[in-house]
């Protein structure tokens, strides 16, 4: 649990909590020098980080898509084990015809 929390959870949490703890401290500066602050997604350029994420993220999927090379209909063979090695999951060139019935 310890392991999971220091490699998934404070690598998330951290810059967020800081960045919180950030905004909550310019908050109070700007209250007790008597400024008015406008919401924080007018202070940043929030709507255009946004924008580029949802864009970069299309283009990714596209790229993705483009450039796998194979057909959506290919079919895999999973990984196994063949003499205490790992062979890896590739794709089938064909595949076997089903056995015969016996009559």
């Amino acid at each position: 649990m310890l392991r999971i929390l220091l490699t998934i959870v404070l690598p998330l949490a951290l810059p967020l909590a800081l960045y919180i703890g950030y905004l909550a401290l310019a908050r109070r500066r700007a209250q007790i020098a008597g400024e008015e602050l406008p919401p924080f997604w007018q202070q940043g350029p929030w709507p255009w980080l946004i924008l580029a994420g949802v864009v970069l993220v299309f283009a990714a999927l596209v790229f993705w898509r483009l450039n796998t090379g194979l057909p959506p209909e290919t079919k895999f063979e999973a990984p196994r084990m063949v003499d205490g090695k790992v062979v890896p999951s590739h794709p089938i060139d064909s595949v076997p015809p089903p056995p015969a019935e016996a009559q």
